[in-house]
């Protein structure tokens, strides 16, 4: 078969028409459970399973065919699939390789419409439009799918490992949130712990009141009741006694009157020892608040960013000399959280080579008001003066604004505001010096009447004045006291 004619030859025969036109990809299918079979075969009378197809030609072939089809100039550009492959890409067998509009093979790629078309079109429908060779804008459209395909893995892993960490943060945050719910739940039962043992013992105090007041009651009663008994026995006894014998009447009376007597001697307590009024005190109001004080919901991450630290030992530090600083903690609305002294946590390294320093004596504690916290620590003083330290300050784990906070290993000198130079045989230094916002060798730095003239700076205790840039280094020098 010619494949730019379509024709079939025999040795023995003239050329002639195929009798019977070749299957399309519709008719090859019109059944869905008939396996294709090889078209070319079929047009010369035999027939062999198909294994394979052709994009271009749109026909199927079997493994020998298949094998040499890409053999002839004309077709060596077609893309032959296995059926495997048709299947494994089931968009493949919806490719078009012929123009719908001239029935002709696509050669050509319009650049302006982005899309393939056939020699006809670059005459007719696409006329004047910049085109290109279907190869060419194969060959730049995988080389273009390639660069997406590296950049999208590369992407995808970005997304891999921002999915990653997004779930590393679900995760401690389901952790805190379980920790935190078993802290509150623990603190409840504190409380309420806290809250029967103190209703007990109140109740016991109360008890004890009661039961020493109901004894003196008691006694007080038994008293009463005894010497009222007395008494109107007595006063039985004289009714009786004026109706018996004289000598009868007499002891009678002798006898009321000694227990008169008694009785006004003793001159018994005729109000109570002590008052019924018993009832318990229950600050209520003061209880709800402190219990509404014990717990707080807080961001520690927030709670970072928030707080507020300041102090010289965030900017300088002698060592072998104890420097300090405060931390303020406060949440996102500015109120302050009273954290304990385990919230702040300390990290310093060398700016030089990056080791850590193992800071010293470190310490925080409350500072008297609620949320602000006194740091104090030490450089080993085996580190070199003048040197400079990255300090790292958290707050429950997260680093605070500011931090890691560029720390001078030495003194970092006085900032006065104005310096003035006078003196004998000084006249070229003679003046008023101002303190600058930029800075000398990371000391502070003063300008002669504000401008950038003769200059004064600081540095290891002693006072220097110098040319501007570029002159000597100091023509005077004197102590940081002078």
């Amino acid at each position: 078969r010619c494949v730019v004619t379509s024709y079939y030859y025999d040795k023995s025969l003239q050329p002639q028409a195929a009798t019977s036109p070749l299957p399309t990809m519709a008719s090859a299918a019109e059944s869905a459970d008939a396996a294709p079979v090889c078209e070319l075969c079929v047009a010369i009378g035999e027939q062999h399973e198909a294994t394979h197809r052709c994009l271009e030609c749109e026909e199927y072939m079997c493994a020998k065919l298949a094998a040499s089809h890409t053999l002839p100039r004309v077709c060596r550009n077609h893309q032959v699939k296995t059926l495997a492959e048709m299947a494994a890409d089931p968009h493949l067998a919806h490719v078009s390789v012929v123009c719908r509009d001239h029935d002709e093979l696509l050669k050509y790629f319009d650049k302006q419409c982005q899309r393939p078309i056939c020699h006809s079109c670059t005459v007719l429908n696409h006329r004047n439009h910049e085109c290109t060779t279907l190869d060419e804008a194969v060959h730049k459209a995988m080389a273009e799918m390639e660069a997406l395909r590296a950049s999208g893995l590369q992407d995808a892993a970005q997304l891999e490992q921002a999915h990653q960490r997004v779930k590393a943060a679900l995760d401690e945050l389901t952790t805190n949130y379980e920790a935190a719910a078993e802290q509150v739940q623990t603190i409840v039962d504190m409380v309420c712990t806290v809250m029967k043992q103190r209703g007990a013992d109140v109740l016991s105090e109360l008890d004890g009141k009661y039961k020493a007041k109901a004894f003196v009651l008691r006694e007080h009663c038994d008293q009463l009741n005894t010497l009222r008994g007395c008494v109107v026995s007595a006063v039985e006894r004289a009714e009786s006694g004026n109706k018996g014998p004289a000598a009868h009447t007499l002891q009678v009376c002798a006898d009321l009157r000694a227990t008169m007597g008694t009785l006004k001697s003793t001159q018994p307590a005729l109000q109570p020892q002590v008052g019924p009024k018993l009832s318990v005190h229950w600050d209520q109001a003061s209880a709800k608040a402190a219990i509404n004080k014990i717990g707080a919901v807080y961001d520690s991450g927030d709670l970072a960013a928030s707080s507020v630290v300041d102090g010289p030992g965030l900017q300088s530090a002698v060592p072998g000399q104890v420097s300090r600083f405060l931390v303020r903690v406060q949440d996102g609305r500015q109120q302050a959280m009273a954290l304990g002294p385990e919230s702040v946590a300390l990290e310093a390294e060398r700016q030089a080579d990056n080791e850590q320093v193992a800071l010293e004596d470190v310490q925080v504690a409350q500072q008297g008001e609620a949320g602000v916290l006194q740091v104090s620590y030490r450089v080993p003083a085996g580190e070199t003066a003048g040197g400079r330290l990255r300090l790292h300050v958290r707050v429950e784990g997260e680093a605070v604004g500011g931090s890691p906070f560029d720390v001078l290993m030495g003194a970092l000198g006085p900032k006065h505001q104005k310096i003035v130079v006078q003196g004998a045989g000084t006249a070229d230094a003679n003046g008023t010096y101002w303190l600058q916002q930029e800075q000398c060798n990371n000391k502070p730095v003063w300008f002669k009447d504000n401008v950038a003239n003769n200059r004064i700076y600081w540095d290891g205790g002693y006072w220097y004045c110098s040319r501007p840039y570029g002159g000597p280094r100091a023509f005077y020098k004197c102590k940081s006291d002078a």
